[in-house]
């Protein structure tokens, strides 16, 4: 894949996670009641392995299903997506399926805000990503004035300092109204874009995660001695596994593309992914 490069990505200042802002529209107000009480099994994470919302607070849950203090900031940022911010540097975007059993959890530490560029014919998006193929989008930070672009092939990616720098980078669907782009030096970007066709958020990524409503256990029981990875990339694979075996090749070729980014020093395991989901391939 033709990652985005170091030198262009420096023009790429971006600014505060808090900036996700919660939408009052109606449905994602409908999508924050649907999920309601629904308690989501995290997969792969270090500490934080429950989470529940109770209609005004998102809280961290013990193993026997106690909610604990609830986080201080939290947002619905759009429909079938919430996002949880611990610090001015490190939050996190959760992305939950139609069906409301599962959950892709994601770590970011930078976020840029983007609009459809003024005048443009916008749509609500339910074909992703044609409804938003061509649709240019623009924003800016504190260094550059920023536009972005899928052109159906691949996303073009601008920035303009003293002059336009455009660079074109493979991306692929990687969740509900999300393409994924790779960076020098294993960086990983999403850019999600809203429901109703208006913004787009770029973000840089840090981990990516898995999980499912309590009503929708997993089954996928590999053991880390088994496949050499650790024990938390061990039960993101077993996640991915019952994905793939669910007919879910979408969500678990995204897993797999990070199982393999947090695995590329470990020729053993990476080999036994490879062989594990060949189907992906």
């Amino acid at each position: 894949m033709r990652p985005l490069h170091a030198v262009f990505l420096s023009l790429f200042a971006f600014a505060s996670l808090a900036q996700g802002q919660q939408k009052e529209w109606p449905e994602v107000e409908k999508f924050a009641t649907s999920i309601t009480n629904v308690l989501w099994d995290l997969r792969g994470t270090n500490s934080l392995k429950h989470l529940r919302y109770d209609g005004e607070s998102i809280f961290p849950v013990t193993g026997n299903g106690m909610n604990q203090n609830p986080y201080k900031e939290h947002a619905f940022v759009d429909v079938g997506v919430f996002q949880l911010v611990f610090s001015d540097t490190r939050a996190a975007w959760y992305f939950v399926s139609d069906d409301l059993k599962l959950l892709t959890p994601i770590n970011i530490s930078e976020m840029v805000e983007l609009k459809a560029d003024a005048g443009t014919a916008i749509k609500p998006v339910k074909n992703f990503p044609q409804d938003i193929q061509n649709i240019v989008w623009v924003g800016r930070n504190q260094k550059a004035e920023l536009k972005m672009r899928w052109n159906g092939k691949e996303l073009e990616v601008g920035a303009k300092a003293d002059k336009w720098i455009v660079q074109k980078v493979d991306a692929v669907v990687a969740n509900r109204r999300v393409l994924e782009a790779g960076g020098e030096n294993n960086a990983l970007f999403w850019l999600a874009f809203s429901e109703d066709g208006s913004e787009a958020t770029w973000m840089k990524v840090d981990n990516i995660f898995g999980g499912h409503a309590r009503g929708n256990p997993g089954k996928a029981s590999q053991t880390a001695a088994t496949t050499g990875l650790t024990p938390q990339l061990n039960d993101l694979a077993n996640h991915a596994e019952d994905l793939m075996n669910a007919g879910d090749k979408m969500r678990a070729a995204t897993l797999l593309r990070e199982l393999e980014r947090k695995s590329d020093d470990n020729k053993d395991a990476l080999k036994k992914l490879q062989t594990r989901f060949k189907s992906l391939k």
